[in-house]
């Protein structure tokens, strides 16, 4: 008894199995393989959806009937029914979304039984961050139904507006800026907003994206030399500033935000050769950096540019060996008294000597050889910054030296080669002091010898007429 009533279950599940295949086929079997008309749905504003990169746009397409056949329709975007809705005044507040922003399979797949179908149409975030606070509208057409199908004519367009405020808020668009001194002045000033080498200064510009990092994108650098002189007329920028020719700085002109990235750094070079050529001018350097052509995202609308003046305090920092053009000293010499012009006298000789290293009998017949002094006037251009030990330690016989109208050795008396004729005095790199040497001979040998060293920069040596001016 129990097996067939076992039995009788099966045979039934048997039956009602059967019987819905046949009714599966039976159905399929209803579908006329005839020509459909096709048409286009209204979009769907709460299916628009966006990431990082792109905005989502599903798009649907109705047939009269079942699909009898497979087929596909072809779509395309239709810009200039957008452009006349604009233009008259049927869409309000709205931009046309341009040809490179939006993407559009070439068809749409019609399945075999189906009586609707849909397709993707996605466009780039950044269109709708550049136009934020407008709706973004595009149309799409379909055309060329296979299988014999057709297109209903009245309705053969879907028009597509997205509303950016709708879809974004303020806080989500992603704005590329330079973050460290964007929409205002970055001051470069000695020790500050710089790094200093060997070769020079680099400036580091650093170009930030708000919100949530997307793929790799690049973005141009541009420098506007109009800007600058405008700022310049204005008085906004010191006088005395200046802008470098391309052959005096480096920067580059483009650069790659990697993917996942929120910020980049891009340097601005400049050579200490460059500092040093304006180091008389006491020039000021202006540059106007702005970002421009993001191939994703958009620019801060104020934080995108930037102007980096930078100070010639910042020549401090160079500490390379600048040589001079210096031609020597001016040199008075006075025949028959040891103390050079107290009594008002006019010099014997007046020569420029390239340095003072000089021994015995080194003035010239209309000189005594003893009852004689001399004077060596100028300027001295200190090639380093640092401690310099000046030295007339080899110096027959009163000796005296005069840095900026200070005498820092002083021992003009009848002795000579004393070990403590020597003084160390700080002074800056570039900068040219006034110095006075003065020589007294009173009997016997003779010998000027002007020598100088910096410690741990420069050894012991005879001050060169490189570092050299005379006075007038």
């Amino acid at each position: 008894m129990e097996k067939n009533g076992c039995l009788h279950i099966i045979i039934c599940l048997i039956i009602l199995a059967t019987g819905c295949r046949k009714k599966d086929v039976q159905d399929l079997a209803t579908i006329v393989s005839e020509p459909r008309v096709i048409s286009a749905q209204n979009i769907v504003a709460g299916e628009i959806t966006k990431d990082n990169s792109f905005v989502t746009v599903p798009f649907h397409i109705k047939l009269s009937g079942p699909a009898g056949k497979a087929f596909q329709v072809a779509v395309d975007v239709n810009y200039d029914t957008v452009a006349r809705l604009i233009a008259n005044g049927t869409l309000q507040n709205t931009v046309a979304a341009t040809a490179s922003a939006v993407f559009l399979p070439n068809v749409v797949n019609v399945s075999y039984g189906t009586d609707s179908a849909t397709g993707i149409a996605t466009v780039k975030l950044s269109e709708v961050e550049a136009n934020y606070g407008k709706n973004l509208a595009f149309m799409i057409r379909l055309m060329d139904p296979g299988k014999g199908n057709k297109i209903d004519a009245a309705k053969s367009t879907c028009l597509v507006v997205i509303n950016s405020t709708d879809l974004m808020s303020a806080d989500d668009l992603h704005t590329l800026s330079i973050s460290n001194g964007g929409g205002g002045i970055l001051h470069v000033d000695f020790q500050q907003n710089y790094v200093s080498n060997s070769g020079g200064v680099t400036i580091p510009l650093i170009i930030s994206l708000a919100n949530q990092a997307s793929a790799a994108f690049n973005v141009k650098i541009r420098l506007n030399a109009d800007t600058i002189d405008k700022l310049i007329a204005s008085n906004v920028l010191p006088s005395n500033t200046v802008q470098l020719k391309a052959t005096e700085f480096s920067l580059d002109t483009l650069v790659r935000m990697g993917s996942g990235l929120n910020s980049v750094i891009v340097n601005l070079a400049i050579p200490w050769s460059v500092f040093d050529a304006n180091i008389t001018a006491n020039n000021y350097f202006a540059f106007y950096v702005s970002l421009a052509e993001p191939t994703r995202h958009i620019l801060h609308p104020t934080k995108s540019n930037v102007v980096v003046l930078v100070s010639p305090s910042v020549n401090l920092d160079n500490n390379s060996y600048i040589t001079g053009n210096g031609t020597g000293l001016k040199a008075e010499y006075f025949s028959n008294n040891q103390f050079l012009d107290f009594d008002g006298r006019a010099a014997d000789i007046v020569r420029v000597d390239g340095t003072i290293d000089f021994q015995d009998h080194w003035k010239g017949s209309a000189i005594s050889v003893e009852n004689s002094s001399a004077r060596w006037t100028g300027e001295f251009l200190a090639p380093v910054r640092g401690q310099y030990t000046f030295y007339q330690t080899r110096w027959d016989d009163g000796a005296r030296l005069l840095i900026d109208g200070v005498a820092i050795i002083d021992d003009f008396t009848v002795e000579w080669d004393k070990p403590t004729r020597k003084a160390t005095i700080t002074l800056e790199r570039g900068q040219r002091y006034k110095i006075e040497a003065q020589h007294r001979q009173n009997y016997g040998g003779e010998q000027v010898h002007l020598e100088y060293e910096v410690q741990n920069l420069i050894s012991k040596r005879i001050v060169p007429k490189s570092q050299l001016f005379p006075a007038p």
